[in-house]
């Protein structure tokens, strides 16, 4: 998100304003930078990462890690948006 921001926003000046990470993702969808689907994945993909963290830390746990197996989903989406923007 914030490569979308630092390489599109001379051009987009809507990616300039602090409204944080899932609007950013919707943003630059809306100004065709990323697919609408992919973004809405990769928001989705970001709610659920940061719920897992705030739960795990609601409950003390000491790192906020889990088996990679469960957030297979969320890495795909998340790896794809990483490939189509910095690999294109």
């Amino acid at each position: 998100v914030q490569y979308l921001v630092l390489a599109h926003s001379a051009q987009r000046p809507e990616l300039l304003d602090n409204v944080g990470n899932i609007a950013l993702l919707l943003r630059s969808a809306a100004a065709g930078l990323i697919d609408a689907a992919l973004a809405d994945r990769v928001a989705q993909a970001y709610r659920d990462y940061r719920r897992r963290q705030h739960t795990l830390r609601l409950n003390d746990a000491r790192y906020a890690r889990v088996p990679p197996q469960q957030l297979a989903e969320q890495r795909d989406a998340v790896t794809l948006l990483w490939r189509q923007v910095l690999q294109s």
